[in-house]
């Protein structure tokens, strides 16, 4: 799909030349807005309790906003079904104003030079963010979909990450009093687990999947960009370290797989620890209901060397399509809007994602008082999490990549094969690059 968008680049020069004159003015205000509609695309589909949550909110707007503007919320499916028909409709024109879509497709989309830089916006004098807003946001998150020459091409509406999933009760009545915070007490838990069921289960469900291992990677310190940040680099020593450690898990007899998702292991004491999306939380929560299992469990980030803790960060986030200065702005204007702070607190209880704001914690008291799980792990994942290297429009392929690398990682016999593989991983990600970023 990359190849047949970038395909389209002679066909679009003379639109994109149009539209790059479209950009924003030096200030919102200057721009005439009222009876301005825009279109905005998401992935909450009907049924869904993050559809409701979402669609309140653009209701909200849409009745108080002081420009006349309306929003047009429409549900087009999963992030790859949106992905699609935004590539779809750079060719025919029929595009959303606002998307909700991951960082590396808007990153693909500006190739063609269709997604709007909303830093002028953010940055604006009377429709931008005070300073105090601004300062408001984690670190962690503020500079996410900020390309290398500075352009910011989507603004995060919220995160979940992927962590471990801890028993705390069996963990108790095999000794332990709390969640271990080295890999050395991760390991001694684990195993103990699977001495204690003695048929292969009990340590933890590996799924040799991208979000696994890049939480055990952020534990041990890696990263997958080397040190200019132009590149990927994943012959790492830390990711090195961490493939070596989850092979000393497995040669230990304290690591074991599953066909599918492994709540109902959890629930029924076949492992002491699995991992999962946060969002799946819920899940869990039915599979020890359906178990009948009144266990305490939560979750925690993955503990590393030297008191590292690793946690895959995930942001749920939107772009700006280029069109005109009205639409433009009317779509910024509506992203601060569904970002806010206020507005963020009423989407976290709606859909059981993490913020992106400081102060929205307070905001979520009585969520936080009823749901203590979520409660539990708030700082970690809220202001701990490490995101994907998402700066470069090839990193959906090389996360494909290495979806397939972390499964050969895991059955590799010895430190020389993780080499090689780890080698080869190098290779096909500077040739995706190669390909799709240049």
């Amino acid at each position: 799909m990359y190849k047949k968008v970038l395909g389209l680049l002679s066909v679009l020069l003379i639109l994109s030349m149009i539209l790059v004159a479209c950009g924003p003015k030096d200030s919102v205000k200057d721009v005439e807005l009222d009876g301005t509609t825009i279109s905005f695309w998401h992935v909450y589909g009907e049924g869904d309790p993050r559809n409701e949550a979402i669609t309140a909110i653009v209701a909200d707007f849409n009745a108080t906003n002081e420009f006349g503007i309306t929003v047009e919320a429409l549900d087009q499916g999963r992030y790859g079904d949106v992905e699609d028909k935004v590539n779809a409709g750079i060719q025919s024109g029929d595009l959303p104003n606002v998307v909700q879509a991951y960082t590396s497709a808007l990153n693909n989309w500006d190739t063609v030079s269709m997604v709007a830089d909303l830093e002028p916006y953010v940055l604006d004098k009377g429709y931008g963010l005070t300073q105090e807003e601004y300062d408001d946001i984690y670190p962690s998150v503020l500079d996410l979909g900020v390309t290398q020459d500075g352009r910011r091409l989507s603004w995060v509406l919220s995160q979940s990450a992927n962590v471990l999933v801890y028993n705390y009760t069996w963990a108790r009545e095999l000794g332990f009093d709390a969640a271990p915070t080295s890999p050395a007490e991760l390991k001694e838990q684990l195993c103990a687990a699977a001495a204690a069921n003695g048929d292969g289960t009990g340590g933890i469900v590996w799924a040799p999947t991208t979000g696994n291992i890049t939480t055990m990677v952020h534990a041990f310190g890696g990263d997958y960009l080397n040190d200019a940040g132009d590149a990927y680099d994943f012959a790492t020593d830390e990711i090195k370290e961490a493939v070596l450690y989850i092979h000393e898990l497995r040669d230990a007899g304290c690591t074991f797989e599953t066909e599918s998702y492994p709540n109902p292991e959890q629930a029924t004491r076949k492992a002491l620890v699995t991992m999962s999306s946060t969002s799946g939380l819920k899940y869990y929560g039915y599979a020890f209901a359906d178990a009948e299992n009144d266990d305490e469990w939560g979750f925690f980030g993955a503990p590393g060397p030297d008191g590292m803790v690793g946690v895959d960060s995930y942001t749920q986030a939107v772009g700006v399509m280029k069109s005109n200065p009205e639409q433009e702005a009317a779509s910024w204007l509506f992203v601060k809007y569904l970002t806010s702070a206020a507005n963020q607190a009423t989407w976290i209880e709606g859909s059981g994602y993490f913020p992106t704001h400081f102060s929205t914690e307070g905001m979520l008291d009585t969520y936080l008082a009823d749901n203590p799980i979520y409660a539990a792990g708030y700082a970690t994942v809220a202001q701990l999490g490490q995101g994907e290297p998402e700066t470069f429009t090839a990193w959906n392929s090389v996360r494909r990549a290495l979806e397939d690398a972390a499964a050969e990682l895991y059955t590799a016999d010895g430190a020389a094969e993780v080499d090689a593989i780890l080698d080869a991983l190098n290779e096909t990600a500077a040739e995706l690059v190669a390909e799709l970023d240049d």
